[in-house]
């Protein structure tokens, strides 16, 4: 048995409608694949651990791991302010939030995300966990602005962050996670490291 199976056998989705929409997005290729059953719930129970109220994803897709990052939140009575810049997807995680019942825990930004991270940089905006999932070549490019964000002692959890080590991936996601991880780890504001969950999620604390 594989440990993907025997995870999924003794642990629950948080929502309902999440087993629904895996059915949904599973073999769809007009979608990127959405972050795994057990990354999703390590991210609600991150969330949970940290009490956070104010969360930020990066990268919306059609709501997959929104629904993980909201159920969670509506258990610490926080919101999540999620961005995409795909207006199908946008429109489309509406929705599936909508099913899932949590559009009250759930702030949506029809923007690129780069813009609309700037936008919240300016409101003096701060957030107690961030969740960067969107183009890859876009991490390392918004890392500063993602600290910036993080309020201290908050967590910034990158997806995919292990793309260099899977042969199956195009290099140049690889090379873009690569850069990402290499810059978190020259942070002396950051405590960071990595876990093999998934494609790889790099974990860091704003010190």
């Amino acid at each position: 048995m594989s440990y993907g199976k025997y995870i999924r056998e003794l642990v629950q989705a948080d929502n309902s409608f999440l087993e629904e929409l895996e059915r949904s997005n599973s073999g769809r290729n007009d979608i990127q694949p959405p972050v795994e059953f057990e990354t999703g719930k390590l991210l609600s129970f991150f969330i949970r651990l940290t009490n956070a109220k104010k969360v930020l994803e990066i990268g919306t897709a059609n709501g997959y791991s929104t629904i993980w990052i909201a159920s969670a939140l509506k258990e610490t009575e926080g919101k999540v302010t999620t961005i995409e810049s795909k207006e199908r997807l946008h429109l489309e995680a509406i929705k599936n939030i909508e099913k899932a019942v949590l559009s009250n825990q759930t702030g949506f930004i029809f923007d690129d995300a780069q813009v609309a991270v700037k936008k919240l940089l300016a409101s003096k905006t701060e957030f107690d966990l961030i969740f960067q999932d969107c183009g890859k070549y876009l991490y390392p490019l918004m890392l500063q602005d993602t600290i910036d964000l993080c309020r201290k002692g908050g967590l910034i959890i990158a997806d995919d962050t292990l793309f260099k080590t899977n042969d199956s991936v195009r290099d140049n996601l690889g090379r873009h996670t690569d850069q990402y991880n290499k810059a978190v780890f020259s942070r002396n504001n950051l405590f960071s490291t990595i876990i093999p969950i998934g494609h790889g999620l790099t974990l860091s604390m704003k010190k």
